[in-house]
């Protein structure tokens, strides 16, 4: 629309109602915004604008309608994916050609294009104003519930982004998403040097997740603990570069040695690049969504700005904030102590601060199994976990009638509801024996996304509000479950420093996806900066920046030369930026933890989790009373290393 129709739009509307003048300008210049010569002619969008503009009582009743009818749409647009996913995402068996079809299919990408064309996404931009996420920052913390949920109501609509572009990127992530479902290593035919096998009997595990928790269960395993470590992270770097032959992927036909990188002894040809083919996919796809999105015009900014609401600076400063802190290196002298050696890069991942270091990792594989046969026997037993972790009887039978547990076919997940006749999935990989303890850590890690979710849809105020503020949120809530795993198998941890064990651990952890994040963030910006690059010069890319991160951050606390093992993760591949989700849910997890040592789990969660998705600073100080920040988590893992320096050796 032209300026003059815009001014005389808004001129006409304001001389009707007076008391309206911002909300008037905001709204019809965004309504201008979106509108095409396809939507109609000027006269039409002056007369729409004359009759749909609405005040009062017939303002709440356009309000409500959509905060209906979107729970109702969305809702069901939810169930089908679920539906069409099905042999994807559960273990149901081989895999059909058509399930991979099936699974990429969007039912709802043609959603926002009908909304438009039936002038529904029009009317609610008329109506309620678009906010800025400094808007937000700003002024958030005296609106009212209503206000926040008319803000979100009208973000709902702000962009216009075709349906082929949202079917394109449905089909990057499904092709993505299938192959690390795939991408599994038969641990039982990898052999060391010496072509002897390593791990006799071993699993079949998921790239990166099996891998790196197999890789820990060794901390807590006598003798040959270390060396079977080192050829876990052999293979994670022949990953990382593209160099595992391509006959042993998921493959048990085969010996495969990662030191010497041969197939039964001989050299084989390597996977091409695959895992970088498939990211410039899913890159190139939200590349695509990039001219709709004017005011935010990369995946980055819009990762950052519009769903995590924190800016990308702040986000930035508090992960290095974490990596540079002298408490790294404090952390790093005790661990080697603890170990008798210098550090490698895997490391990374040590694991002898938690409780269950000192039980033997196949005694935690049989508890898992006898307690939790299958899916069903531990989705039985939720109301029992919720109850021991502190929600009160009826409450753990409220949210166990509403998640379902399944077999999953990747590493787990978690699949909330999004209208309040449905139920939260939950899933992780479950061996032909029973749970394992990863497959069993990893459900504690997703009944906590699923407590979240359940509340925050069923019990929340407006549904418009429904979630919490990003995904790190909602991570935060996951880690406060996990952590409480070896308590529900009946572990009782009697020792005095437990709490600085713990400090430790969550700050190690923290540290090393930390890392992590920082690699995806560096790699999103090279894309942007080498739009027309191919997968060979992306491999080239990501293990160049996952070295140079090494080399400022790891390398100072470690020793030794640089290692491209921080972009071993398989996130990377298929969620475009999700990565800092993790450091963030460790940070905002450690303040909630902090706070639950002085409140309960079970009713303080249910209050945090009803404040639904405002903003992360407001959720924050509504929820602990402070903001979001490592200070505290760095503060405690400062005291937990003095208190722990004199321990004797794990």
């Amino acid at each position: 629309m032209k300026d003059a129709t815009v001014s005389k739009v808004i001129e006409r509307l304001v001389k009707k109602y007076p008391a309206e003048v911002e909300r008037i300008n905001a709204c019809v210049k965004q309504t201008a915004c979106l509108w095409t010569k396809k939507d109609g002619t000027a006269r039409e969008f002056r007369d729409f604008c004359r009759d749909n503009f609405f005040t009062g009582e017939n303002l709440h009743t356009l309000f409500s309608r959509f905060e209906e009818k979107l729970e109702y749409v969305n809702g069901h647009f939810n169930t089908l994916a679920l539906s069409l996913r099905h042999e994807t995402d559960e273990d149901t068996g081989p895999l059909h050609p058509a399930d991979r079809l099936f699974s990429a299919y969007s039912p709802g990408a043609h959603f926002s294009d009908d909304m438009f064309a039936a002038k529904l996404a029009f009317m609610a931009l008329l109506n309620f104003p678009v906010r800025t996420l400094a808007e937000c920052l700003a002024g958030g913390g005296s609106w009212t519930r209503a206000e926040w949920a008319a803000m979100r109501l009208g973000k709902c609509f702000a962009h216009r982004v075709p349906a082929e572009v949202n079917q394109r990127l449905s089909r990057a992530s499904s092709a993505a998403e299938n192959y690390v479902s795939g991408y599994n290593i038969y641990m039982d035919k990898v052999t060391d040097g010496n072509g002897v096998a390593a791990f006799p009997g071993g699993p079949r595990l998921i790239s990166h997740w099996g891998l790196r928790d197999h890789l820990k269960s060794f901390y807590s395993a006598p003798g040959s603990g270390l060396e079977k470590q080192r050829l876990i992270s052999a293979v994670m770097e022949r990953i990382i570069a593209q160099e595992i032959p391509l006959k042993f992927i998921d493959s048990n036909l085969c010996s495969y040695d990662p030191v010497n990188n041969t197939l039964d002894g001989n050299k084989a040809e390597r996977e091409p690049d695959t895992r970088y083919k498939l990211f410039l996919d899913v890159f190139k796809a939200h590349l695509a969504e990039d001219e709709y999105y004017p005011l935010e015009p990369t995946h980055i900014g819009r990762k950052f700005n519009m769903v995590r609401e924190i800016p990308e600076e702040e986000v930035e400063k508090m992960f290095t904030e974490l990596l540079l802190a002298p408490e790294g290196k404090e952390a790093a002298g005790l661990i080697k102590a603890r170990l008798g050696r210098g550090l490698e890069p895997f490391d990374i991942w040590y694991d002898g601060f938690k409780a269950r270091s000192a039980v033997a990792p196949e005694e935690l594989d049989r508890l898992a199994a006898k307690r939790y046969p299958t899916p069903a026997a531990f989705e039985k037993d939720i109301p029992n976990i919720l109850e021991k972790l502190g929600f009160t009887r009826d409450t753990a039978a409220f949210l166990a009638e509403k998640i379902e547990v399944d077999a999953a076919r990747g590493s787990g997940h978690a699949w909330g509801a999004q209208m309040r006749t449905e139920k939260a999935h939950l899933r992780t990989r479950v061996p032909a024996a029973g749970f394992d303890y990863q497959g069993f850590n990893v459900a504690m890690h997703e009944l906590g996304h699923c407590v979240e979710q359940v509340f925050s849809l069923y019990r929340v105020d407006h549904t418009l509000l429904a979630g919490v503020p990003n995904t790190a949120f909602t991570e935060g809530f996951a880690f406060v479950f996990q952590d409480r795993d070896m308590e529900v198998l009946g572990f009782e941890n009697k020792d005095p420093k437990a709490a600085h064990s713990k400090a430790l651990d969550t700050f190690w952890a923290t540290r090393e996806i930390a890392g992590v994040a920082l690699v995806d963030m560096h790699v999103w910006r090279w894309l942007y900066q080498n739009k027309d690059a191919g997968a060979e010069e992306l491999r080239q890319a990501v293990v160049n920046i996952a070295g140079s991160i090494w080399d400022k951050y790891f390398a100072p606390v470690f020793g030794g030369g640089s290692s491209p093992i921080l972009a071993v993760y398989s996130h990377m591949i298929c969620y475009g930026m999700y990565l800092p989700d993790y450091p963030l849910g460790h940070i905002i997890a450690f303040q909630v933890e902090e706070y639950f040592k002085t409140h309960k789990l079970g009713t303080e969660m249910e209050r945090m989790c009803v404040l639904g998705s405002i903003t992360p600073r407001d959720w924050m100080r509504q929820a602990v009373g402070a903001e979001i920040s490592p200070r505290p988590m760095l503060r405690a893992a400062g005291e937990a290393v003095k208190a722990l320096a004199v321990s004797p050796v794990a």
